[in-house]
């Protein structure tokens, strides 16, 4: 008899069926051919030509393979035997796939919790991860960015390690430097804009013509401004897509358009694309992305001011082949060439000081100051990640002891350990993969809600997408929490005594002592995170308060400014600029609900190095340290509320012509005449050059962002300013006008505006803002960051509270019948309580102290983020532990509560 079955066999390998289903099918097959064969030799035909008949009749070598392709569609559908392991690896798997969701879709009480409390892990990973890679790991949107450099200058001994490059000194950094193949100067700078619209103030930038190749960047219409075009005198502009849209509606004529900038006609000559933004956010100065950009040229009188002028950023770009460190070595002989053709002068007015130079690589420097918050920020959400992976863990642990007689079940039926638990951990992985679907989607609205929270002083983006890399994170870490709460629970499911579980007769019995252990291990370690966390968040929420306890040194309160800078083609002349000041002090004050009025050329919490200025003390070798140096005019002390502590303020008859005077604060008194009376004393100012009599002391202002450390301060009366101080060049000292109000300040912004306009209709009035929304936008960085790990600590404290909840809930339930034993020997229901409560305790307690000494060595890497508080404060500690030992005795009350109303009849009876 012919032997058909390895024929059938060898046409069915193509399907790659499981050998079960392969051996079904063949031996059916086999059957039919052979019946047919029979039949054909019934009729009459040889034993050869009925065998080729017969496979003649299955159509061809793929008639199999096409007959049965359709419906053997799932060629892994290996029957596997309860507790056995199966030959084909990815048919076992996919069992083990649809076992779990199986098992999870009868548990949707557990399932939706768990899969919840991983979704908030992985979620807020997601979303600060997806800032992380957008400020820190993706390179610049520029070309090469890796080669792109900033240059700064240094004058340490003077109090001033940072600060942009003067315009003689980097000329002398073009000649001598040998590492960049280009280099160019960049400023922001506010002008006056008119064309298309209402006159405004916007932001701009004077850019050197080689930074818009250096960067790599094409307009998107017309053209940028060439190196010949780059020179004093030539009036062309390059718009940015914002302004072009929102100020010619995306009019594609633009290009040749007349515009004025401070009243100066300019030529339109292109449209950068919709993303380009230059400067960029983040570094210390020139940091403001501008509207629109001009050429930066010096002129020759800016290319003489040594010592003077440092506002300049600088860009560079490494030359191929040649290394950062490189170039930072090159940074000393060119500080060299500057020491060596300094004038002697000037060296003499800074103690014998010259700028040194030194690089940052553009990226370090953009990303630089948000870098400590942001790692802070990534280790806040871990540490909730692995409170929620430990919260599950418990769940796990849980629910692993209504599972114990399935488990013995399975092992008597020939389940390996090694299957047991890899069955669990596809349990794991199908909620950590639900987990992470669910926080994308969490992560979508919370990077958005945080990034819409974020101050305009931090140098976070407006938007984050979601890239490739943040979604390889998101996948990484579902799998890592898969594995993390999974593992524990799978290995100790896995070791169920077989014998024991079998011979259970249905009554409840009391938890293992090593799951209860490991239990007890997952909530410790959830209240250890927790309190790393909450004494973190605690150290900012100190640190905050004690930050609006600072005085600022003025009043606030009551207060509107407003900047009024005037154009050299309008006001040319020096007093042309002191009567228009003067009489917009004079309107102002008749305005209704006005108390003064005062005028400055900075602010306070603005002030930068630009308003600095080294003088001179009369009767000493030595130069003063830099000063913040104020013009000021009108009732300026009064209307500012800053007090006097001796001597007099300034009065209208402090002008030109009479004795040149000054006021100081009190640091500089201090600094300057320790122990002895700075009334009387003499200081020279080098821009004018005159020694002026310090007539007045008054309190000390806080010049930076509010908790900075108040500098020396020289104030000085604007109507002695000399008309070529006023009026410098082309360039006129922009004036802040201060309206101290009766009323609420706002209320009197359209007022204020409108007599400005009728002195001059042509002139923007910027920067509209009260002083204690000045005052908010100071602190605005450090509440933000308060806020955001204050939620982080939150929630991580909620995820602890339900965890101890859940523990021992499930132990009273568990120990139901212990305790009505208990009870029914005489065992008080305080007895009971007390019980429940030290059990949880013991556990706060033992996660607490962990938790401390993990805290005290964590935050030490956040003390740049903390003010007036130390990374150990003990009363932040204390308190923090406290109120997390609070929180877990109240989440285990109610189940101690519970414990306490059992009834021992009903329990025994149940039992």
């Amino acid at each position: 008899m012919p032997e058909w079955k390895p024929e059938i066999l060898r046409r069915l390998a193509p399907l790659k069926l499981s050998p079960p289903r392969e051996g079904e099918i063949a031996d059916e097959l086999g059957q039919h051919l052979e019946d047919r064969y029979q039949e054909l030799l019934a009729s009459g035909l040889t034993e050869d030509a009925a065998y080729r008949t017969s496979f003649e009749e299955l159509k061809g070598e793929d008639f199999l393979v096409r007959s049965l392709k359709r419906v053997e569609r799932n060629f892994y559908r290996e029957p596997i035997a309860p507790g056995k392991d199966s030959d084909n690896f990815f048919a076992s798997i996919l069992q083990d796939i649809r076992y779990a969701v199986r098992m999870l879709r009868k548990s949707p009480g557990f399932t939706a919790v768990a899969v919840l409390t991983l979704a908030l892990g992985i979620g807020a990973n997601t979303a600060i991860f997806t800032i992380v890679d957008a400020v820190l790991l993706r390179p610049l949107p520029f070309k090469d960015p890796s080669k792109l450099v900033m240059l700064n200058e240094s004058l340490k001994s003077l109090g001033y390690p940072d600060v942009p490059a003067s315009p003689p000194d980097i000329a002398v950094i073009e000649q001598t430097q040998k590492s960049f193949t280009s280099l160019g100067a960049f400023q922001n700078k506010d002008f006056d804009f008119s064309g298309g619209g209402e006159p405004e103030r916007v932001t701009a930038a004077s850019v050197s013509a080689l930074i818009f190749p250096m960067l790599g960047v094409q307009p998107l219409l017309g053209r940028r401004y060439t190196e010949q075009e780059d020179k004093p005198g030539t009036h062309v502009a390059v718009l940015s897509y914002g302004l072009w849209q929102r100020r010619y509606a995306g009019r594609a004529n633009i290009v040749g358009q007349i515009i004025d900038l401070d009243r100066i006609p300019y030529t339109v000559i292109g449209v950068m694309p919709k993303n380009f933004q230059f400067p960029l956010p983040g570094p210390k100065y020139n940091n403001k992305p501008a509207e629109l950009w001009v050429p930066r040229a010096f002129t020759p009188d800016e290319l003489q001011g040594w010592g003077d002028g440092y506002n300049n950023g600088v860009l560079a770009r490494l030359k191929p082949g040649v290394t950062f460190n490189q170039a930072q070595a090159e940074a000393a002989l060119i500080t060299a060439e500057i020491k060596r053709v300094y004038p002697p002068a000037m060296v003499k007015l800074f103690n014998g000081v010259t700028p040194a130079i030194g690089l940052t690589p553009l990226h370090q420097a953009v990303a630089g100051p948000v870098e400590t918050l942001l790692l802070v920020l990534m280790a806040a959400v871990g540490l909730v990640l692995l409170i929620a992976c430990a919260n599950v863990a418990t769940l796990l642990l849980s629910r692993a002891a209504s599972r114990s007689k399935e488990i013995a079940i399975r092992t008597a039926l020939g389940a390996s350990r090694v299957r047991l638990i890899r069955q669990m951990l596809t349990e794991s992985f199908v909620l950590a993969l639900a987990g992470g679907v669910l926080g994308i989607l969490i992560a979508f609205w919370g990077r958005s809600g945080l990034l819409s929270l974020a101050p305009s002083s931090l140098a976070l983006p407006h938007s984050a997408s979601l890239s490739g890399w943040a979604l390889a994170f998101v996948a990484s870490v579902s799998c890592l929490t898969a594995v993390v709460f999974g593992i524990a629970p799978a290995f100790q499911v896995s070791s169920v005594h077989m014998q024991g579980s079998l011979q259970e007769s249905g009554r409840s019995g009391t938890p293992s002592r090593a799951r209860h252990r490991l239990q007890g291990f997952f909530v410790a370690a959830e209240f250890a995170l927790a309190m790393t966390l909450l004494i973190g968040a605690g150290l900012l929420i100190r640190s905050f308060s004690k930050l609006l306890e600072t005085s600022p040194g003025f009043r606030p309160d009551h207060l509107l400014t407003m900047s009024v800078p005037l154009s050299f083609e309008g006001y040319s002349k020096a007093a042309q600029v002191r009567e228009f000041y003067q009489q917009a002090i004079e309107r102002l004050a008749s305005l209704p609900g006005v108390k003064s009025v005062a005028a400055s050329n900075d602010l306070p919490l603005e002030s930068s190095i630009t308003d600095n200025e080294v003088l001179q003390v009369e009767g000493r070798p030595s130069s003063t340290p830099g000063m913040t140096v104020t013009w000021a005019l009108g009732d300026y002390f009064s209307t500012m509320g800053i007090p006097l502590i001796r001597g007099r303020f300034f009065t209208p008859e402090d002008h030109i012509g009479s004795q040149p005077v000054a006021v100081i604060n009190e640091a500089t008194a201090k600094l300057l005449w320790p122990g002895g009376d700075a009334l009387g004393k003499r200081l020279g100012h080098p821009f004018p050059n005159m020694m002026r009599t310090v007539v007045g002391i008054v309190g000390d202002v806080t010049d930076g962002p509010l908790g900075s450390k108040p500098g020396l301060h020289f104030y000085l009366p604007y109507l002695q300013l000399p008309d070529d101080y006023i009026v410098y060049g082309n360039l006129i000292i922009p004036m802040n006008l201060l309206v101290r109000t009766s009323t609420d300040p706002a209320s009197l912004t359209s007022a204020v505006v409108t007599q400005i306009h009728a002195l001059d209709p042509q002139l923007p009035v910027a920067n509209i803002h009260t002083m204690d929304q000045e005052m908010a936008s100071s602190v605005a960085a450090p509440k933000f960051n308060t806020f955001v790990l204050g939620l982080f600590a939150f929630l991580a404290l909620f995820l602890a509270a339900i965890g101890i909840y859940g523990v021992l809930a499930y132990a009273v339930a568990q120990q139901s019948h212990e305790i009505g034993i208990r009870m029914a020997l005489g065992a008080q229901r305080r007895d009971v309580m007390r019980l429940v409560l030290v059990q949880g305790a013991r556990l706060a307690l033992a996660g607490t102290a962990i938790g401390l000494l993990a805290a005290f060595g964590l935050t030490r890497l956040m003390s740049s983020l903390l003010y007036g508080v130390s990374a150990s404060d003990p009363l932040t500690f204390a308190a923090v532990a406290i109120v997390l030992v609070a929180v877990a005795l109240l989440a285990c009350y109610i189940p101690a509560h519970r414990a306490m109303r059992v009834d021992p009849m009903v329990a025994l009876r149940y039992e």
